[in-house]
C-alpha cells in the first residue's frame, strides 16, 4: 500500500436494537461473540492487524458503551477510544473522525469500518482494502468496498457502477490487480435501502454491489464532502480536530453534538454522490445487525428439540434447551430474563420491541 500508513476509524457505537435481548444497555453489540470466543470488535482489530496499531487507530463509541468497550479491548488500544457525547448516527462519528485526522494531515487516508461485520477471509479482505487505500491515496475521491449481492436485500445500500478501470486508470500497483482479480469501478450512483421491488430489479443487474459500509478516502476528501452535503456537521465538528487531546475536548464535543441532526453518512452524504470508486470485495461478508444475519453464518444453533417444525433456529445465552412444536421459519433467542420468538422474515422489526421497552418504566430492566 502507500508509504504512509492509513488511519483506521472503527465505528463501535451502534445500539444493536435489532439484536435484543442479547444486546442490552450493559452489553454493546460489538462485545458479542459471534464465534463464541472473540468479540466482534476484537475480531475487527485482528482482521486489520498488523497495520492497525494504537497509534493509527481510532475506536469511536458512545458514552453509555465506553466502559464496557474499553474493558473488552487489549490494554494498548484503550487510549484509542474516542467518546461521542450522544448517539447521532454515523455522520456525526465520521465527521468528527475526519476533523481529527485532517488536523494532523489532510492527505492522510482514512479507512472507516464498522465493528459488527463478519468477514472470515482476512487475506481477501486485505486485497480489497489495500486497493481502496491505493485508489484513495492517488485520487481526491471516495473509495468504497462493494460486495456482490447474493440475495434480494432492501435493508442494504446498493452501489451502481460504471465500467471497470484498468490498472493505469486506477493508478494501482501491479500486484493489486490482474491475477488476483481485484476489480475497481467508477461509482455511478448510490441507492440507500431501496424498496423491495427496486431491490429485486437491482439484483438482476450486473453492475450493482451491496455497500459494505467501508469508506476509504483522504481526510480532506471526507471533510470536503461533509462541507458540501452536511454543512452543519462541518460547522460544529470541524473545530474539534484542533482541540483533540486538549482538556476541553469533551466539553466542546458535547456542545457540538447537541446541535447536530441525527443522520447516517449514507443518507447525508453517499445518497448525493455521483463520483468516486468502488473496489470489489471478493469475500464472504455479513452485516451482523440482525438475527437473520446471525442465522446466515450459522451462529443460531443452541441445543434444541424440533417436532413437526421446519427452519427453526435458536440461540441460548446459557445453554438453555429450546423445544418447538409445529413451527416454521422461526428464530428463538433465549436469555436468563427475556426471550425473543420472531418470524425469520421479521428480524428487522425487533427494534420495535426495544422502543416499547423504553416507553414503559416497568420494563426498564429488560432494555
Amino acid at each position: 500500500m502507500g508509504r504512509a500508513l492509513p488511519v483506521f476509524v472503527i465505528m463501535a457505537g451502534g445500539k444493536g436494537e435489532r439484536l435484543w435481548p442479547l444486546v442490552r444497555a450493559g452489553m454493546p453489540k460489538v462485545c458479542l461473540r459471534a464465534d463464541g470466543v472473540h468479540t466482534l470488535l476484537d475480531a475487527t482489530l485482528t482482521r486489520l492487524a498488523p497495520l492497525a496499531t494504537p497509534r493509527n487507530t481510532l475506536i469511536i463509541t458512545t458514552r453509555d458503551q465506553t466502559a464496557m468497550i474499553r474493558h473488552s479491548l487489549p490494554r494498548a488500544f484503550r487510549p484509542s477510544v474516542i467518546v461521542e457525547p450522544e448517539p447521532k448516527n454515523t455522520a456525526g462519528c465520521i465527521s468528527m473522525a475526519a476533523a481529527i485526522v485532517a488536523a494532523r494531515a489532510t492527505h492522510t487516508v482514512m479507512c472507516v469500518l464498522p465493528a459488527d461485520h463478519w468477514i472470515p477471509d482476512a487475506a481477501a479482505f486485505w486485497r480489497s482494502l489495500g486497493a481502496a487505500v491505493e485508489v484513495a491515496a492517488a485520487h481526491p475521491a471516495m473509495a468504497m468496498i462493494g460486495v456482490r449481492p447474493s440475495r434480494v436485500h432492501p435493508g442494504l445500500g446498493h452501489l451502481c457502477v460504471g465500467p471497470r478501470l484498468g490498472r493505469q486508470q486506477a493508478r494501482l500497483p501491479r500486484d493489486l490487480l490482474g491475477g488476483q482479480g481485484c476489480q475497481v469501478f467508477r461509482l455511478a450512483r448510490f441507492i440507500e435501502k431501496p424498496s423491495p421491488k427496486a431491490a429485486q430489479q437491482l439484483m438482476r443487474q450486473r453492475r450493482v454491489f451491496w455497500n459494505a459500509g467501508i469508506f476509504v478516502g483522504q481526510a480532506g476528501t471526507f471533510l470536503s464532502l461533509i462541507r458540501r452535503w452536511l454543512p452543519e456537521h462541518a460547522r460544529f465538528l470541524g473545530p474539534l480536530g484542533e482541540r483533540f487531546g486538549r482538556a476541553d475536548f469533551a466539553k466542546q464535543a458535547k456542545t457540538a453534538y447537541r446541535a447536530l441532526q441525527a443522520i447516517s453518512f449514507d443518507d447525508g452524504v453517499m445518497a448525493h454522490m455521483r463520483e468516486g470508486y468502488v473496489v470489489e470485495g471478493d469475500f464472504v461478508w455479513e452485516d451482523l445487525g440482525s438475527w437473520e444475519s446471525w442465522a446466515r453464518i450459522r451462529r443460531l444453533n443452541a441445543p434444541s428439540i424440533v417436532v413437526d417444525s421446519r427452519n427453526v433456529q435458536t440461540l441460548s445465552a446459557d445453554g438453555h434447551l429450546v423445544a418447538t412444536v409445529g413451527l416454521k421459519d422461526v428464530i428463538v433467542v433465549h436469555t436468563p430474563d427475556a426471550t425473543l420468538v420472531c418470524h425469520a422474515r421479521s428480524t428487522q422489526a425487533v427494534r420495535t420491541v426495544t422502543a416499547q421497552l423504553s416507553q414503559d418504566q416497568r420494563m426498564a430492566r429488560y432494555a
